[in-house]
């Protein structure tokens, strides 16, 4: 089962893969987990993440655009070797690694 854990203050961490199969388990779950917080940022811990494929950057992506919209920071924490050439191969450093 794809699983977003809330773990207070703005923290969050996926304990599942991050592909085209778990996006929508984990889309529905931060749909209602990220609006409670009042945290000025979001920060998503993928420690966990074993698989990831371009499903799962997009729902990264859309979980940047979420925090953006509503002004809030997003960091990734821990990122696998996997993911992070994903995010070099689109061209999203940026996006991801901005201060």
């Amino acid at each position: 089962m794809s699983e977003l854990q809330s773990l207070g203050g703005g923290n969050f961490r996926v304990s599942s893969d991050l592909t085209t199969v778990t996006v929508p388990d984990l889309w529905a779950q931060s749909k209602k987990l990220f609006p409670p917080t009042d945290a000025s940022f979001i920060s998503i811990d993928v420690s966990n993440v074993v698989h990831v494929d371009s499903g799962g950057l997009a729902l990264l992506v859309a979980w940047v655009r979420w925090a953006n919209f509503r002004n809030k920071k997003f960091a990734l924490q821990g990122k696998s070797g996997q993911l992070a050439v994903l995010i070099e191969n689109n061209q999203l450093e940026k996006l991801f690694y901005s201060a």
